[in-house]
């Protein structure tokens, strides 16, 4: 798994950055990041000239992170997003995450927001975009590889979300 690092373009977000990453990963897997003025992208497509591999860490390995991603619980077929100022449902939702993908939570600073998007057929609506800075300690090497390849979470990688970055 490669990360490569692409000039963003002005203007573009959302799901229209997510149609480029596909188009660029042609059928493979990819994540991507918004870092502003570039794009960061997880695949095993070569698609720039000098990408850097994704160091898998060992058990027991403390790292600094980086996630955005979209906290949502699900009841009657519905997205459900905690209040923008519950960080403590948010830092729940990341230690369960953890339990599953490999890691435990040492230190964490939670910013909750939404994003609001505009779906291709032009309707409107928000989704929750979290975003995490913290240190993490790895208790599963194989999870925790992974969660490096798939993402954090099931919702809203499509709009960026999702991408753990250490």
């Amino acid at each position: 798994m490669m990360d490569h690092v692409i000039p963003k373009p002005e203007l573009i977000n959302g799901y229209s950055l997510h149609r480029m990453v596909a188009g660029l990963a042609a059928g493979s897997p990819a994540l991507f990041c918004d870092n502003g003025d570039h794009i960061l992208i997880r695949t095993d497509k070569p698609i720039t000239k000098f990408p850097r591999s994704v160091n898998i860490p060992s058990d027991g390995d403390v790292i600094a992170f980086r996630l955005k991603a979209c906290v949502a619980d699900r009841k009657g077929g519905r997205n459900i997003y905690p209040a923008i100022g519950d960080w403590r449902t948010r830092r729940a939702w990341l230690d369960a995450q953890g339990s599953k993908e490999g890691f435990d939570v040492l230190a964490v600073h939670v910013d909750g927001n939404r994003e609001h998007v505009t779906a291709s057929s032009g309707r409107k609506f928000w989704i929750d975009s979290t975003s995490f800075t913290g240190v993490l300690k790895v208790t599963d090497p194989v999870k925790f590889s992974s969660a490096l390849v798939r993402g954090v979470g099931r919702v809203g990688k499509a709009f960026g979300n999702g991408m753990l970055v250490i």
